[in-house]
């Protein structure tokens, strides 16, 4: 039943123990063999979603079947037949010959071992299995292996599925390679987390780049700081299909920013993204002509009479001498009425000083400067726009004024305000996702190191969450972690709380400094679920475990902080439901 494996990670198994045998029989206990279990343990066995066999280890080396529970019995076909049989009587050679073996290794380490097995079941199906064997001693020598068997089927399944899909994308992917090392925009083949995997050579031009220092980093990491949430969020949408344009500002190795126009192509064979094509169109030499053609004397009145643009021009006192009459279509201002006025009579204040240093910029020389900022509308709102400014000279070089081509991007502004919220929010319940926690968690850490200010984080999921799910269906399920996101942000006022993944929650107590503080947290949190949830129709009862870890001299980085406050949840869960625990 059992092939080859890897031994690794020690796991504790503390369902069976041994009992004098006239104890367990005074409490309604069964004696097998010379393991005895109570029958609380042989309801836990029985009950059990994993296979279960005790293996006793006979005088001459051999190993004999002494317990096998109801699952196994079900699964495999084992009966009360197969009880003191050994190993090689039920499954023969070399199949018995080979599990023998695996037993060999635990009697003599006396180490647990885990592995993976291939078998075909009774059914005449392939079967993948998980085994946890692990030793029993009675004075210093091990008499007894416990084996158990989870079926892992569904799993292997999927991995070997998913192996095939890679292979497909392989054989398409190499009859298209001599178009993407051609392409004369620069292409990127990113991972399913958008990790660089592959670049063409207009890609490695542009970013200056040589292939070794581009595998294996973050597509983002290329994307200047301002246009990172944007590009973040075309690659989630494009996860899903939706597939955009988007203009992005990118950093070469050397050099100013090059403004790009970006889209991602998600490679899906079978329907589930495996990978995508990031193609970088590179607009420099575009900006460029439309920045000089916007300095052009002889075409200035076409542009003003035509485009839909606002068209104005500044001189050096700060005003305005001159609009175009689309002023009226997008500011509703009639050129009259503002012709004259002072620049900074209708620019937002917390935006004047930005276009201030641009406006110096172009006076010490530089030919385009662009920046986004508020405009007043005559009804006292303010309108996202974006301004693209060139200096007017004359004959000797001297500056004669500024024209400056204004385009209302209120409604690009909101839309790129809704993908950085789709970028750095969970989709069910509203909250910060995980991306946007670990960033403020960096922030956190980076300013603890500084200043040695306390603060811990706390990681918490439902108990029993699964049974919810089996019980109800997904959708009730859905709906009960949106009601406990929603207990969690009643609970904890002033504090960063996220959705980590599935039904686990986060929060950063960036201003805890006590234990008391931590606690008062927890019992919150947990007071808060005392009332069940009503979901789909069903009163559920519910309870969570946390997990708190404070900050220290030797838990400084954010996966030591996460991976302490989730190891904390556990040993709180293995108390049982609606318990805290705190590492300090």
């Amino acid at each position: 039943m059992t092939g080859r494996g890897d031994i690794s990670r020690p796991v504790s198994f503390s369902r069976i123990f041994l009992y004098n045998e006239a104890k367990v029989m005074a409490e309604g206990g069964t004696v097998v063999g010379r393991i005895q279990l109570s029958l609380v343990e042989r309801v836990l066995s029985e009950g059990l979603a994993e296979m279960l066999f005790i293996m006793r280890v006979g005088r001459s080396g051999e190993f004999i079947y002494e317990w096998i529970n109801r699952k196994a019995r079900e699964e495999l076909g084992f009966s009360d037949e197969h009880i003191g049989r050994t190993i090689s009587e039920v499954f023969g050679e070399p199949a018995g010959g080979s599990l023998t073996d695996r037993y060999i290794e635990v009697y003599r380490s006396g180490g647990q071992a885990v592995y993976e097995d291939r078998f075909i079941g009774p059914d005449g199906k392939e079967r993948y299995t998980e085994v946890m064997l692990t030793p029993l001693s009675e004075e210093g020598a091990v008499r007894y292996i416990v084996a158990l068997v989870k079926d892992i089927t569904a799993r292997k399944q999927g991995e070997l599925m998913r192996r095939e899909m890679i292979r497909r994308l392989e054989e398409s992917t190499s009859r298209f390679r001599a178009l993407f090392e051609n392409n004369g925009d620069a292409v990127l083949e990113l991972g399913p987390a958008g990790e660089i995997t592959g670049a063409n050579p207009a890609a490695l031009r542009l970013f200056g780049k040589s292939p070794e220092t581009l595998l294996g980093r973050p597509f983002s990491g290329l994307i200047t700081e301002g246009d990172r949430g944007l590009a973040e969020a075309a690659f989630l949408l494009a996860s899903n299909g939706n597939l955009q344009d988007v203009r992005v500002d990118i950093q070469p190795s050397n050099g100013p920013p090059v403004g790009c126009l970006l889209k991602f192509t998600p490679v899906a064979p079978d329907g589930e993204p495996i990978g995508y094509y990031a193609n970088l169109k590179d607009m420099h030499e575009l900006d460029k002509l439309a920045g000089l053609y916007m300095e052009s004397q002889n075409q200035f009145k076409i542009i003003t009479d035509n485009v839909s643009d606002v068209i104005v021009t500044i001189d050096d006192t700060w005003r305005l001498v001159y609009v175009s009459p689309s002023a009226k279509t997008h500011y509703d201002y009639h050129p009259g009425e503002v012709v004259g006025k002072a620049t900074e009579d209708l620019i937002h204040p917390d935006d004047f000083p930005e276009l201030a240093r641009g406006y110096e910029e172009i006076l010490e020389g530089r030919p385009v400067f662009r920046i986004r900022l508020r405009i007043l509308h005559k009804n006292g709102r303010w309108i996202w726009s974006e301004l693209n400014a060139s200096a007017v000279r004359g004959p000797d070089g001297g500056f004669l004024h500024m024209v400056v081509v204004i385009r209302d991007i209120s409604r690009q502004k909101a839309e790129e305000e809704r993908l950085e919220h789709y970028a750095y929010h969970d989709q069910l319940t509203g909250l910060p996702n995980r991306r946007l926690f670990l960033n403020r968690l960096e922030d956190r850490v980076t300013e603890y190191k500084k200043n040695k200010t306390p603060f811990a984080v706390a990681l918490m999921d439902l108990d029993r969450f699964k049974e919810v799910n089996d019980t109800w269906g997904h959708s009730v399920g859905d709906d009960v972690i949106r009601a406990f996101s929603h207990r969690i942000e009643n609970a904890a006022d002033d504090v960063l709380a996220a959705r980590f993944g599935g039904d686990e929650f986060v929060i950063l107590l960036a201003d805890c400094s006590t234990r008391a503080e931590a606690e008062a947290l927890a019992v919150r949190i947990i007071g808060a679920l005392r009332e069940p949830i009503v979901a789909g129709g069903h009163v559920i009862p519910v309870s969570t475990s946390i997990g708190i870890a404070f900050a220290g001299p030797d838990r400084v980085s954010t996966d030591v902080l996460v991976k302490l406050a989730d190891r904390a949840m556990y040993e709180a869960k293995q108390e049982g439901p609606g318990r805290y625990r705190i590492v300090e």
